[in-house]
């Protein structure tokens, strides 16, 4: 017998369990990819919350200018005015564009909303319409005053079954 067959023999190859250098950087590769995709999804769902805030804030501000525009006892002018407004620690500028329309009585005005003065585009942008402020306290319109408590319409009757509201069936 010669000396390598006998140290073969007896000399037993060992075994090592445990992960290669390429098992290892696949690994990692894939670790690497899953944490860059949640932190990619996570600046998008900040980005988006702030969008929404931002959208939300310019719906309130536009219709708080246009509702004071409609109780507001002066008749607002035909035209484009450009205000600035404060709300949630943010400015906001405004810009109210109104318009005649076909009824004499009536104005249409359009509110833009916007966080940078420079922008070209809007936040949000609301259109509502303003009425004669004269009209609204004499309670008239085209068509003559209307006295108080008359509707043009008769008034609906109430989805009672013919009872009156505080009668009870028994």
């Amino acid at each position: 017998m010669n000396y390598r067959s006998r140290c073969s023999r007896h000399h037993h190859r060992v075994s090592i369990a445990g992960f290669t250098l390429v098992e290892i950087l696949v690994a990692m590769t894939i670790i690497a990819v899953g944490v860059s995709a949640l932190v990619s999804s996570a600046g998008a769902s900040a980005w988006r919350a702030e969008q929404l805030r931002e959208r939300e804030f310019g719906r309130w501000v536009s219709s708080n200018v246009l509702t004071e525009l409609q109780v507001r006892p002066a008749w607002p002018d035909v035209g484009t005015t450009n205000t600035e407004v404060e709300m949630g620690d943010s400015l906001w500028y405004v810009r109210t564009v109104t318009q005649k329309v076909a009824d004499p009585d009536l104005r249409r005005v359009d509110v833009q909303v916007r966080r940078d003065k420079d922008a070209d585009n809007y936040v949000y942008v609301v259109t509502g319409f303003v009425g004669n402020p004269s009209l609204r306290q004499t309670g008239g319109g085209q068509n003559g005053p209307v006295p108080s408590g008359q509707l043009d319409q008769p008034q609906a009757q109430p989805a009672t079954g013919g009872l009156a509201p505080n009668e009870v069936t028994r």
